[in-house]
C-alpha cells in the first residue's frame, strides 16, 4: 500500500548544472503549468449547438525563490550573465530540492534551460532588525517532479 502521508519541507536547495548553488531558500513559488483552453463550437445535424474544449498553448510559470542574504553572490553573478546578454551561457538545467528538518530530500523538481529573468535585492532599512531577503525569478522551458 502506498504511503499517503503529507510531507513538509524545512528549506529548499537550488542546483544549477548539477552543482549546489547559492545556499538555502525558505520560499519557492511558481512551480506550475497550464494550458490555455480553446473552445470550438459547431452544430449537429439537427442544429443543436455542440461545444468542445481542447488544450491550447502550454505555459510554464516562472519559478521564484527567496532567501536570506549572506556573503554568497552567486545569484547576482548568474543574473549579471543575463543582463550582459550572455543568455546561452546563463541557461542551465537545474533542480529545486525540498529538504526536511534533518536534511533528507523529500521532493525534487527538475527544470530545463532556466535563466534568471529577474533579481530583487532586499529593501534596506537600518532602523529595523528584519532579515534581508533576496529573490531570484527563473524563466525555464518546463519542469518535472522526481
Amino acid at each position: 500500500m502506498a504511503d499517503h502521508t503529507t510531507i513538509g519541507t524545512y528549506y529548499f536547495k537550488l542546483k544549477l548544472g548539477g552543482h549546489e548553488s547559492a545556499g538555502f531558500f525558505k520560499e519557492c513559488t511558481g512551480l506550475s503549468s497550464s494550458n490555455t483552453v480553446v473552445t470550438h463550437t459547431s452544430a449537429d445535424e439537427k442544429g443543436k449547438s455542440l461545444v468542445q474544449k481542447f488544450p491550447g498553448q502550454l505555459e510554464w510559470a516562472n519559478i521564484n525563490l527567496k532567501r536570506g542574504v549572506d556573503a554568497n553572490s552567486e545569484l547576482w553573478k548568474w543574473r549579471q550573465e543575463a543582463i550582459d546578454g550572455k543568455i546561452v551561457s546563463a541557461r542551465k538545467d537545474g533542480s529545486i530540492e525540498g529538504v526536511d528538518w534533518v536534511g533528507k530530500p523529500v521532493i525534487t523538481y527538475s527544470f530545463l534551460q532556466g535563466w534568471p529573468c529577474k533579481y530583487s535585492a532586499p529593501g534596506l532599512n537600518a532602523s529595523g532588525n528584519d532579515i534581508l531577503v533576496e529573490e531570484i525569478e527563473i524563466a525555464h522551458e518546463g519542469f518535472t517532479r522526481a
